[in-house]
């Protein structure tokens, strides 16, 4: 009570507006310095560095692609020259949907690459701005600052990926029911010249 009254009759006391006013400045400041320290913290994540994530995933299926290829081209093959149809229309047409199936199987990994480049864009910019909303309740530029250091490390390293589903189910069922009902209805067709062979050229090349 008595400082209350000294400070009544001699005008003084603390300037509590002032003082508000000086602590928001230096939150402010706070919370600038650590956005700066969360955006360097993030400069990395640019639209290049997005762009070799999504190449990094073709990069990992497209092999195991080759080899589901190479598998079904050969048992189509094989099938072909088991029943003498190498040189039929039934070759043909399975030799075009073994290719278009290639294709569309190239298609979806590249869709799926750029996919998970997508997701892995929104989960950083998700966790930059959680970040950004800690250091507003907390206007603690430095442990802000640290933090993102950490989380943003942690998204640059390099992704793992499942490995790659059969993309020839459908090709591969479509096959062996055509060979099931063939095994009841026997090709009229009798290949004339060379026995089947890999080298023969009747089967087509990889596709990568």
């Amino acid at each position: 009570m008595g400082f209350v009254l000294m400070d009544l009759l001699t005008g003084g006391g603390p300037n509590y507006a002032d003082q508000a006013k000086q602590a928001e400045a230096r939150r402010q400041q706070a919370i600038t310095q650590g956005t700066q320290n969360i955006d360097q913290a993030f400069s990395g994540f640019t639209p290049d560095f997005y762009k070799k994530r999504s190449q990094a995933y073709e990069d990992f299926a497209l092999p195991q692609l080759s080899q589901q290829y190479q598998t079904n081209r050969d048992q189509i093959g094989f099938g072909l020259a088991n029943r003498g149809a190498l040189a039929s229309g039934t070759a043909n047409k399975q030799w075009s949907n073994l290719a278009k199936a290639m294709g569309q199987a190239k298609q979806g990994i590249a869709d799926m690459g750029i996919s998970q480049a997508q997701a892995l864009q929104q989960q950083v910019e998700n966790q930059r701005n959680t970040l950004i909303g800690q250091l507003y309740q907390g206007a603690d530029p430095s442990g802000a600052g640290a933090q993102a250091v950490q989380t943003a490390a942690s998204y640059q390293q390099p992704s793992t990926f499942a490995p790659l589903g059969n993309m020839f189910a459908n090709l591969a069922n479509q096959y062996y029911l055509s060979q099931l009902m063939n095994a009841y209805q026997p090709t009229s067709y009798v290949q004339t010249g060379p026995t089947f062979s890999a080298s023969s050229g009747a089967i087509p090349p990889p596709t990568y």
